[in-house]
């Protein structure tokens, strides 16, 4: 077991939430082919993976040597990456897409290594603080950023604060993701700061995993319909309807969600007209480039809220209908 700075086996919780992620899938009749789970320690891997081909591309010979790998299992569906290991998961990335592409070739190879996972990586983390995971559609592996992970994980424990909790009990969480609905979190109140750690890693791998259920052409509706089923997935495979609380924390959400989207009304508004003062203007753009993420949240929880029952086959086929615009109506008039 490895244990991070904070106490956790964070390995181990994020395996057991993405086998449970794959299990529920598997039970709801829901199948995604070929999805793998990479678990990258930090981004500052990269620079070194970036150095092995670079020594790869400038060896004598331009193609893979097959013998390196045969060594390795092509096909595990987990990997942690780190300094260790970071040469055989080289040469794992190069067999896989050199079976995608049909090609053996060490420069061509690299290049998509380099444009697919450390440039895409290396610019998402660079320029936006809340990137903890993400998706590669080209290789179908979810990466988490576990550095990124333990450092939100703490943000979460230290905005909660000392908790007094006498038994079982269901608790308010606001994840980084959101500045405006709540998560409801089940505790037995023996390790809170574990209790959140699998909650956090459960959302990023439902939200990561969701892109792969629903491939939509455009960003923003593809943020939103990956945070609708991320948040109706947790609320389901947790079975965290059968608790009263959960309910009032949904029906809070929904006045909340309301609130919000007048807010983005005003702030489109007063961008159409220019007349949004200058100090306010970088504050309403980033509320404006994080609303898919929040509409997709909000609308999830008026999907909780009318149905008794979820089912996420069903939940599935009803976003890949709607867009951030038809949320939008949904919510006001919901």
């Amino acid at each position: 077991m490895v244990v991070d700075s904070y106490g956790l086996d964070l390995d181990g919780i994020i395996e057991k939430s993405y086998k449970e992620f794959k299990g529920y899938l598997k039970r709801s009749g829901i199948e995604i082919k070929d999805l793998r789970l990479r678990v990258l320690e930090s981004p500052d891997l990269l620079s070194k993976l970036s150095y092995i081909m670079y020594i790869k591309a400038n060896q004598e010979h331009n193609t893979i040597d097959k013998s390196l790998l045969e060594q390795i299992s092509n096909d595990d569906d987990l990997y942690i990456i780190n300094k260790e290991n970071l040469g055989e998961f080289y040469r794992n990335e190069l067999d896989l897409l050199g079976r995608i592409f049909n090609t053996d070739d060490i420069n061509e190879l690299n290049n998509k290594i380099y444009r697919y996972i450390v440039h895409r990586i290396l610019y998402n983390t660079k320029n936006n603080e809340l990137v903890d995971g993400m998706i590669i559609p080209e290789t179908k592996e979810i990466y988490i950023i576990k550095n990124r992970l333990e450092e939100r994980i703490n943000e979460i424990s230290n905005t909660l604060g000392p908790i007094n909790i006498n038994g079982s009990s269901i608790i308010k969480l606001k994840l980084p993701s959101s500045d405006v609905t709540y998560v409801p979190l089940y505790t037995d109140g023996k390790n809170i700061k574990e209790d959140i750690a699998e909650a956090y890693a459960k959302h990023i791998i439902d939200h990561e995993g969701g892109h792969r259920m629903d491939d939509r052409n455009r960003w923003d509706d593809g943020e939103f319909s990956a945070s609708v089923l991320q948040y109706i997935m947790y609320i389901d495979m947790n079975d965290l309807l059968k608790h009263p609380e959960t309910h009032k924390i949904i029906k809070e959400n929904i006045q909340e969600c309301k609130k919000y989207v007048g807010t983005l009304a005003k702030f489109g508004y007063h961008i159409a007209m220019e007349d949004l003062p200058e100090s306010t203007i970088k504050y309403a753009i980033n509320v404006l480039k994080r609303s898919p993420y929040e509409l997709g949240l909000c609308y999830a929880n008026i999907i909780i809220d009318r149905n008794k029952n979820l089912n996420i086959k069903d939940v599935l086929e009803e976003v890949k209908k709607l867009s951030t615009l038809n949320a939008i109506d949904k919510i006001i008039f919901y």
